[in-house]
This record gives structure tokens, sequence and C-alpha cells, in this order.
């Protein structure tokens, strides 16, 4: 009886979830909506799995139609289907007690994966243009501004047509670096929730290593050396094309590992010194304001800094 009501709590969460996405807190619970479907997934046979999803989208596609229009109800259903994918990947590998490792990877390539289809199939069959997209939401944005003649309104700024374009296609540019870090961050947000309910449910979950003991691959350091060198002498023809935007993304991402692993070093160092975990909490913020600061994960990585510091303790 217990377990029944749990199901049809999680599915509550999941309807209110997706109709959230109607609202401006989408760009927070668009992080969650991964969870329930993985919940319910994991603790609930396939037909009765089937019969609450089913239920929960009826009741979306309802309200979404009654309330709006067929196309917002029909919207709904599609952006249902997206997030439900991953939901069942990562649940598949939840029965399976796959390596929390692989559980997050899967299911941040899923997610991934599924906005690539969507922008391709977008661009070919319907046109779509994501450059000018972003230019229009932008122009819409900035337009009060280009108007305003008053200096202390705009801190100075005259902003400009051309200045809005510039920074549409710098968006633009930047996509693919955006879009890996918010799947990742999505996998991970939803196996930090998940782990913990279905745990307290009974279920056997493996969870991550703790962050002190995170070693990334060495080969991440040859990575970021043949990108540094091939953007310092691609020469501006070159940067402003196909390479140039794999080497815009490449860069920063690998620069966003090394700051992982440099906090990962700070936890160790912290914990082996036994020092408070209030210091490394601050060391891990100071870590995002310092430039330069994660070129010591990079070090980490590449030197074996952890064993000279326990082998001082001995």
């Amino acid at each position: 009886m217990k377990s029944h009501w749990t199901s049809i709590a999680w599915s509550a969460v999941y309807l209110l979830l997706l109709l959230s996405l109607l609202t401006p807190l989408t760009v927070i619970t668009a992080f969650f909506l991964v969870i329930p479907g993985i919940i319910l997934y994991t603790t609930l046979p396939r037909k009765r799995f089937v019969v609450h999803v089913a239920a929960v989208w009826i009741i979306v596609a309802v309200i979404g139609t009654l309330v709006w229009s067929y196309l917002i109800g029909a919207v709904l259903l599609l952006q249902a289907l997206y997030f439900l994918i991953p939901s069942l990947v990562m649940g598949h590998l939840y029965k399976k007690r796959a390596s929390a490792v692989k559980i997050v990877i899967s299911g941040a390539g899923v997610i991934l994966l599924e906005f690539l289809l969507i922008l391709m199939i977008g661009t070919l069959f319907l046109d779509f243009n994501l450059a000018a997209s972003i230019e229009d939401i932008m122009n819409n944005a900035m337009a009060p501004l280009q108007n305003v003649t008053d200096p202390s309104l705009t801190g100075g700024i005259a902003w400009s047509p051309e200045m809005t374009e510039q920074f549409s296609s710098y968006t633009v540019r930047f996509i693919p670096f955006t879009l890996i870090l918010c799947s990742l961050l999505i996998s991970t947000v939803s196996h930090a929730i998940v782990r913990p309910t279905l745990g307290s449910m009974g279920h056997v979950v493996s969870k991550l290593p703790a962050l002190r003991d995170w070693r990334l691959p060495r080969s991440l350091i040859w990575y970021y050396l043949i990108a540094t060198i091939l953007a310092m002498f691609a020469g501006s023809a070159a940067n402003e094309g196909f390479l140039g935007m794999i080497l815009d993304n490449l860069i920063p991402l690998l620069q966003a590992f090394f700051i992982i692993q440099t906090a990962s070093f700070i936890f160790f160092v912290a914990y082996h010194k036994k020092w408070n975990p209030i210091l490394a909490v601050l060391g891990v913020i100071l870590l995002l304001f310092i430039p330069g600061l994660w070129l010591l994960g990079l070090l980490d990585i590449a030197f074996p800094l952890r064993e000279m510091i326990t082998r001082s303790r001995r």
C-alpha cells in the first residue's frame, strides 16, 4: 500500500513538473524532469509504469488543450517524450545496478543526442534557423535599451543592432559547450536526487565516488595542449570557421573539467590534512573567481601530487 501511494505521489510530481514547462519556472524545473520517470520506471512493473505515465500524459494534454490550445497540448506531450527517454535509459541502468559513473554519462549522452537530433530535424525539415531565432529574442529583449538616450539608465552602453547580431553569433558559437554542460548537470542532479530516494525505498543503488577521490583521465591534458596549439597557430581565418568553433567550445570545456579536478584536489588535501570542511568549500568558491587556479587540477592529473601529500604524512 505504501508503494502504491508513493507511486501516485511521484506521478503527481511528474504532472506538476510537466505543467511547469508553460511557466517561467521551466528554466529551473527542466533540470528535474528526468527524475520522476526514473523513479517510476525503476520501482514499478512495466505495465504499471505505462499506466502511470499514460495517465499523466493524458491529463497534461487535456489541461494544455483546454486552457491554451491543441498546439500547446501537443507541444507538452513532445516535451514529455523528450524527458522520458533519458529517464528510461537511466532507469534501466539502475535496475541493472550499473555503476553511478556509467549512469550519469549515459543519461547526459542521451539528453545531448536528443537535442542535437531535434536541432537537425528543425534545420533540415522545418527551415529552423537557430541563429536568427536567438537574434530575434535578443532584439526583443534589447529593444527598450535602443530607445533610451539617458546614459545613466543604460550604464553608458549604446546598444545597437550590430551588437545584438554579434552577441547572437557568439551565443550560437558556444551552443555545443552549453549543451554538454547542461546535459551533464541534468544527469548529475537527477542521480543526486534519485540515488537516496531509491535507497530509502529499498533499492540498491551505486553512488558516485567522493569528490576528493575523483581522478580524470590524463589524456585530457593532451587534448588541451593540442587545442591550445591549434588555437595559437591556426590563424584568424581558421578561428572563424568550423575548426575555430570546435576550439572555442573544446578549450573552455576542458578548462571546466580541470576546475572540477581542482575542486577534487582541494577536498582531498582538506580530508588528509584534517582541515575544517568549510575551508574546502571556501577554496572551491575562490576557484570560481580566481582566473588560472584551474591549472592546479591540470597539475593534479599530470603529476602525483596526492601521493606526495600522503607520503609526507607517513
